[in-house]
């Protein structure tokens, strides 16, 4: 089972130094054009969108939910802890509320940015929101936030006797280092035959987290923060597109509405919480 989904974000979305930052430079362009490449392949991801984003740009966004699969990720695209629990909280309700008005639809699925839940704590707080399937939580340590789960198995997260589908982002080991090889940077960094044999391998579940910006080399670049943040917000951009449609001829894709149906979830792992 392969997912594809795009987190629909702005190119300087988590900058460490967000301010000065000019902002009239946009992914929307960017995106059309993966919407034309995705036409073309007949492939249907699920897009997590950022809900500023959405408000500035409707149009695309509801042309997006006439076709594909819909997901909320957050309001302003601020990490989980950076926020107070009631800050958190109403961040997901804002965003949801925003993109069922622009879509017309219910919205009911949910990535965090960054994968930037730090705890049980704000993990809880997803339940008092209208997510019914998330995409938030990982299986290692990283950039963002913290492991929360130990495997990146599909499963289900129980509290206060309700529960959540949750879809982790795959994780394998590499020269002895767990990374997220689907994800945007491991995507641009890794040599295409790696990525194809480690799909092979890990074949009964894959989901990518790509982003428009992943692919788009007319982004400004800046100079205000370190080589390595420079590295991993920029290498193997040029390469991306290419790999994505090598990728779309060598395997087929789903999006997570179509894997949900497909999964037998009274034999599926429950964590309770």
């Amino acid at each position: 089972m392969n997912i594809l989904t795009f987190d629909i974000e702005e190119w300087y979305c988590n900058f460490v130094e967000p301010e000065g930052i000019d902002k009239t430079y946009s992914i929307k362009d960017r995106l059309l054009e993966l919407l034309s490449l995705l036409d073309e392949y007949g492939i249907t991801p699920t897009f997590f969108v950022v809900s500023s984003f959405a408000e500035r740009h409707p149009e695309i966004i509801h042309r997006i939910a006439q076709k594909y699969d819909i997901g909320s990720h957050s309001s302003l695209h601020m990490l989980a802890q950076t926020q107070s629990y009631n800050e958190f909280y109403k961040d997901i309700v804002s965003s949801i509320e925003s993109l069922e008005k622009i879509t017309g639809k219910k919205i009911t699925k949910y990535r965090t940015p960054g994968f930037s839940i730090p705890n049980n704590e704000y993990l809880k707080i997803l339940f008092d929101t209208p997510i019914e399937i998330d995409c938030s939580l990982c299986a290692k340590n990283h950039f963002y936030g913290k492991k929360i789960l130990d495997t990146d198995e599909i499963c289900l997260i129980e509290h206060n006797k309700r529960t959540i589908k949750e879809f982790p982002p795959t994780v394998l080991k590499v020269f002895n280092k767990e990374v997220g090889f689907l994800g945007g940077g491991y995507f641009r960094l890794f040599p295409y035959f790696m990525i194809k044999n480690w799909i092979k391998k890990h074949e009964d579940y894959n989901i990518t987290y790509l982003h428009p910006s992943d692919f788009d080399i007319n982004q400004p670049h800046l100079n205000i923060y370190s080589s390595f943040e420079k590295f991993k917000r920029y290498h193997g951009i040029q390469g991306a597109e290419k790999k994505l449609l090598r990728l779309f001829k060598d395997f087929s894709f789903i999006d997570i509405q179509k894997a949900e149906s497909m999964i037998n979830w009274q034999e599926t792992k429950i964590i309770h919480i």
